[in-house]
C-alpha cells in the first residue's frame, strides 16, 4: 500500500481548510444532493464529499456510506490533495498503491474510485468529490467533466456557506458592538445627545436625561430654542435658545468646546452643565451634531468655594500674623484692667467714693472694649481655619463673637435682639458655627430695601428642643423670599443680588458646615413677613468646668514659670498670679532653659509658642530631654499660630494650651491644677 504524500503547503492549506468552520458540521441539503447527484452520474452506489484534515478523511455528505470519516493514510482522496488533479482507478486489485489498502481488502471494498479536487479560488485544495463502486468500471470523460463541475458547485457551496457564516458572524459583531455601545453611553458619566440639522434631538443617553431631569421621550424630539429650557450663563444672565452650543455647531458647521451653562430641571435644582458640541460635516454642512456634557456643579461649587477659601486663608494668614501682634499687647491689656480693677474694687470696699467708682465704671468699659478686640480678632482667625473640631460650644459667646464680626453689615441697618436659654452649649466646632451665624446676620441685614433700624429688625433666639438638640434661630422682618425662591436659596452661587454684589454662595456654605456639624439648616419664609433661617445642631450635656463658675478659686500655692519674649505679658501674668503663687519669669527662654537644666522645679511652665532665640516647641523638646519630669508641667500661651509647624506642634501635643488675651479666672484655674490634671 501506498500512503498519499503530504502536500508542500499543507500548514497552509490546513488553516484555509479551517477557515470555512465546516468540519464536524451536521450535515446540510445542498452538499447532500451533490452527493447523489454525483453518484447517479456515474451509476455507484457510494459518493462522497470528502475533506482532508491533519489525519483523517471528514465526509461533509455521503451517499450509500454509513462511516463518517477515515484514516487519512488509507485514503484515495489524500492522493488527490496531494497531487491535486483527479484520480480515478478502475480497479484497485490492479493498482499497487491500492491492492492491499483496508479500505479494498475490506469494508467498504472500494475498488473503483474517481474523485475530483475541491479547489478554492485560492488554489488550494480541501478535499474531493468521489464516486466509489464495489466492483471495476470505466468512467468516460463526459462523466469525468461533470463530476468535476459538481466539485466546483460544492466548492461554491462551500464558499457562500462561509460568507453566509461571515455575515451571521458580522451581524452578531456589529450586534454586540451596539450593545456594547449602549451599554458604553449608558454607564457614561457624561450625558450624550444627537440632534438633527433643525436642532431636533434623536438620540439620548441614560445620564443625559438624569442630568437634566427629563426621561428619554421628554428629551427626543425637543430642541434647543424649546422655551422650556430655562438657562443661564455663569454670570447669571439668561442664556438664549439659538446661542447653545448645538445650535451655533449646527449653524457655523464648527466645534464648541467647554461651554458652560446653567440648567433649571424640572423640579426646581440649578444644574451647572459644561457643553461640547461636534457637528458631523458634508461639503461644508452640518448634518447633524453630538452633544455632550457632564455635571460640573459640585466643581463649579468647588472651584468658587476653593478660591473663597483662598482669600479667606489669605485673611486668616494676615489675621493670624495681626492677631499675634494683637494679642500680645491685649493679653496685658486685659490682664492689667482686670488687676485694676481687682485693686480698686478691694480699696473701695463696699461702699466706693463716686470718683473711685467712675474709675472702676471707666476700667469695665475700657475692659469690655477689649474683650470685643479678643473677640473680633479670634473670629477673623477662625474663618480661615478648614479642620472642624467638634467640642463644646457656648452659644451665648459664640453669636456675641458671630455679632462683632458682623457689626459693619447690621448695626446701621437693623437692630439686633438676642434671647439664649441659660447655659445652653452645643456639640459643634465653634469657627465653622461663628461662620454660619455671621452669615446668617449678614444675610439677614442685607435683606432690608433700606437702613432703618427703627423699623428693621433682626431676633436670634436659642432654645433647647426635644431629643437634646438646640434650635439657632435668625429672623428679620424684612420682604421675605418669594416662593418659587425658596427651593433654590441653598443653590451654590444662586443670588438675588445683582451680578457682582453677592457671590451666592454664603447660604450654601453655611448648610454645608451645618451638615458636616451633624445638624441642620432650613428656611421659613412668607412675603412680606420676613425670613426666618434655623439652626438644628446636637445639645452639648457634659458637665461644665469648674474655670468656668469659678471666678478665683481658692487652693495651694504653687511654683510657676513664666516664659513669654513679650515683657508686658510677663508682667501682666506676674501681676495676676504673684497674690497666690510664687513666681519665676523668663522674657529670655534661654534663660528659662539653665534654669530647668539647673534642677529647677515648677508646678506649671506658662510658654508662649513664637518666641526669639527658642521657640516655645523647641524648649519643649529639649526640656523633654534634660529635665523630663519637667515637661508634663508645660502650658502653652499663644497669640496665633503663625507657622504651619507651630500649629502642628499644637495640635500633637497634649499640654494645655491659652490663646490670648485669656480671662484672669481661665489663668487662675489652671494655675491651681498641674497640666495633667487641666
Amino acid at each position: 500500500m501506498q500512503p498519499p504524500r503530504t502536500p508542500e503547503n499543507e500548514a497552509e492549506r490546513l488553516s484555509a481548510l479551517r477557515s470555512y468552520r465546516v468540519l464536524d458540521t451536521e450535515p446540510e441539503p445542498a452538499f447532500d444532493d451533490l452527493a447523489q447527484l454525483a453518484a447517479h452520474i456515474l451509476g455507484t452506489p457510494i459518493a462522497l464529499v470528502s475533506l482532508i484534515d491533519t489525519d483523517r478523511q471528514w465526509f461533509k455528505a455521503r451517499y450509500g456510506l454509513d462511516a463518517p470519516q477515515t484514516p487519512r493514510d488509507v485514503s484515495f482522496c489524500g492522493h488527490v490533495v496531494a497531487t491535486e488533479t483527479p484520480l480515478v482507478v478502475n480497479d484497485a486489485f490492479q493498482d499497487s498503491r491500492f491492492a492491499d489498502n483496508p479500505l479494498v481488502v475490506g469494508n467498504p471494498r472500494v475498488i473503483f474510485y474517481a474523485g475530483v479536487p475541491l479547489r478554492t479560488d485560492d488554489g488550494f485544495v480541501l478535499g474531493t468529490l468521489c464516486t466509489i463502486d464495489h466492483s471495476s468500471r470505466q468512467v468516460s470523460p463526459e462523466q469525468l467533466a461533470m463530476l468535476t463541475m459538481l466539485g466546483k458547485q460544492v466548492v461554491a457551496q462551500l464558499e457562500a456557506r462561509r460568507r453566509k457564516l461571515q455575515v451571521i458572524a458580522e451581524r452578531e459583531a456589529a450586534r454586540a458592538l451596539a450593545e456594547r455601545v449602549s451599554i458604553t453611553f449608558d454607564a457614561m458619566a457624561e450625558g450624550v445627545v444627537v440632534q438633527d440639522p433643525k436642532g431636533q434631538i434623536i438620540f439620548s443617553n441614560r445620564r443625559a436625561g438624569e442630568i437634566l431631569g427629563l426621561t428619554p421621550d421628554q428629551l427626543n424630539g425637543r430642541t434647543s430654542i424649546d422655551p422650556r429650557w430655562r438657562s443661564i450663563r455663569a454670570d447669571g444672565s439668561p442664556f438664549p435658545g439659538v446661542e447653545h452650543p448645538a445650535m451655533v455647531a449646527l449653524s457655523r458647521a464648527t466645534p464648541i468646546r467647554d461651554a458652560v451653562m446653567g440648567i433649571e430641571t424640572p423640579d426646581g435644582r440649578l444644574t451647572w452643565i459644561s457643553i461640547n458640541a461636534l457637528p458631523k460635516v458634508e461639503n461644508g454642512v452640518s448634518l447633524e451634531v453630538v452633544t455632550t456634557f457632564h455635571d460640573i456643579t459640585a466643581l463649579e461649587t468647588a472651584t468658587r468655594r476653593a478660591s473663597q477659601q483662598e482669600r479667606l486663608a489669605t485673611v486668616g494668614t494676615l489675621a493670624a500674623g495681626v492677631g499675634h501682634e494683637v494679642n500680645n499687647p491685649l493679653a496685658y491689656v486685659i490682664g492689667n484692667v482686670d488687676f485694676a480693677l481687682d485693686e480698686l474694687r478691694e480699696i473701695a470696699g463696699m461702699s466706693p467714693s463716686g470718683r473711685l467708682r467712675e474709675i472702676i465704671d471707666v476700667l469695665a468699659e475700657a475692659r469690655e472694649g477689649a474683650d470685643r478686640i479678643r473677640k473680633i480678632v479670634r473670629g477673623l482667625r477662625s474663618l480661615a481655619r478648614e479642620d472642624v473640631a467638634l467640642h463644646p460650644v457656648d452659644v451665648q459667646s459664640t453669636i456675641e463673637t458671630a455679632l462683632s464680626m458682623a457689626a459693619h453689615e447690621v448695626k446701621h441697618r437693623a437692630r439686633v435682639t438676642v434671647s439664649v436659654d441659660g447655659g445652653l452649649r452645643v456639640h459643634a466646632d465653634e469657627a465653622r458655627l461663628t461662620q454660619v451665624l455671621v452669615n446668617l446676620a449678614v444675610n439677614a441685614a442685607q435683606a432690608f430695601t433700606s437702613s432703618d433700624p427703627a423699623r428693621n429688625a433682626i431676633v436670634i433666639a436659642a432654645t433647647r428642643q426635644p431629643g437634646k438638640r438646640v434650635s439657632i434661630t435668625v429672623k428679620d422682618n424684612g420682604p421675605g423670599v418669594p416662593p418659587e425662591l425658596q427651593r433654590r436659596v441653598f443653590d451654590p452661587f444662586f443670588t438675588t443680588k445683582p451680578v457682582g454684589q453677592g457671590t451666592g454662595l454664603g447660604l450654601s456654605v453655611s448648610r454645608s458646615i451645618v451638615d458636616t456639624l451633624g445638624g441642620e439648616l432650613t428656611l421659613e419664609s412668607s412675603l412680606g413677613a420676613g425670613a426666618s433661617f434655623t439652626v438644628v445642631l446636637p445639645e452639648d450635656t457634659s458637665t461644665l468646668d469648674d474655670a468656668t463658675v469659678a471666678r478665683r478659686p481658692a487652693g495651694p500655692r504653687r511654683r510657676v514659670m513664666i516664659v513669654d519674649d513679650e515683657q508686658g505679658v510677663v508682667d501682666s501674668l506676674r501681676r495676676v498670679l504673684v497674690r497666690h503663687h510664687e513666681i519665676d519669669a523668663f522674657s529670655d527662654p534661654r534663660a528659662a532653659l539653665k534654669a530647668l537644666e539647673a534642677g529647677r522645679e515648677f508646678d506649671l511652665i506658662l510658654c508662649d509658642v513664637t518666641m526669639p532665640f527658642l521657640s516655645g516647641a523647641e524648649l519643649y523638646e529639649q526640656v523633654r530631654v534634660k529635665a523630663p519630669a519637667m515637661a508634663p508641667r508645660f502650658a502653652f500661651i499663644t497669640g496665633g499660630a503663625t507657622s504651619p509647624e507651630a500649629a502642628a506642634f499644637l495640635a500633637a501635643v497634649a499640654n494645655p494650651k491659652l490663646e490670648k488675651p485669656f480671662d484672669t479666672a481661665t489663668l487662675l484655674e489652671l494655675a491651681l491644677k498641674s497640666p495633667a490634671q487641666a
